[in-house]
């Protein structure tokens, strides 16, 4: 079989059109501050067209609840062997609701997903959601090389493409605020889930830094 190595799998929070969407700091439509996801274990395979070298499909444990536009280098290691891979699965999981971990925002109990901002007026806003999809991205070509030369990769969620598609213009606002949730803005809810998938990319972490390269190189994305 080929060799076994180690490496470690990053995630991060970006933002594509950060002079609109920005993170921590001003956008001119809305600024994100805080981005709870709660992510599960993540499967890496060489499923589909995958070339003639193809790995043996991995797991890689599960991230857990965490902020991802808090700066922090979140990223979890792996065991694999080298080869080539075609897909990757991200199952979303939901926070148990009587979950007691320190540190978690009470809003994010019972929920997958908790985004926290201003727009550019001061409003502040909040998106709540208990989805659970199962992320699929695909590689193009014949896939993308794990080894021991090229072991890092990052899982980056793009918070733009989760937000340029919402009219916030027509949101209900209640004590001056916008709350999307199960029981607010529902339909803004539901158009929110359904592009989820759509921000969601891994990328080649040369550096190991867990942050997007300036020249990244994308190894597979939503369809």
């Amino acid at each position: 079989g080929n060799p076994s190595f180690t490496g470690a799998l990053s995630y991060t929070g970006y933002s594509s059109k950060a002079d609109d969407f920005g993170v921590r700091e001003g956008g001119a439509v809305a600024t994100i501050e805080n981005a709870w996801l709660d992510l599960d274990t993540v499967k890496v395979s060489p499923d589909g067209a995958c070339g003639i070298d193809a790995g043996e499909a991995f797991e890689v444990p599960g991230l857990g609840a965490g902020d991802h536009a808090a700066g922090n280098h979140n990223s979890t290691p792996y065991a694999a062997r080298a080869g080539a891979f075609c897909s990757v699965e991200l199952p979303f999981k939901r926070v148990p609701a009587s979950s007691s971990m320190s540190g978690l925002p009470a809003e994010l109990r019972g929920q997958s997903l908790l985004l926290v901002g201003k727009l550019a007026d001061g409003t502040p806003f909040s998106i709540a959601s208990a989805a659970t999809p199962v992320v699929q991205l695909s590689a193009d070509g014949a896939g993308f090389e794990l080894s021991a030369d090229q072991h890092d990769a990052l899982l980056a969620f793009d918070f733009a493409a989760w937000l340029q598609g919402l009219d916030f213009d027509a949101a209900e606002r209640t004590d001056d605020q916008i709350v999307i949730s199960e029981s607010s803005n529902t339909e803004l809810l539901a158009t929110f889930e359904a592009i989820m998938a759509t921000g969601v990319a891994l990328y080649r972490d040369r550096d190991g830094d867990g942050l997007i390269d300036r020249d990244a190189e994308q190894l597979a994305h939503a369809p």
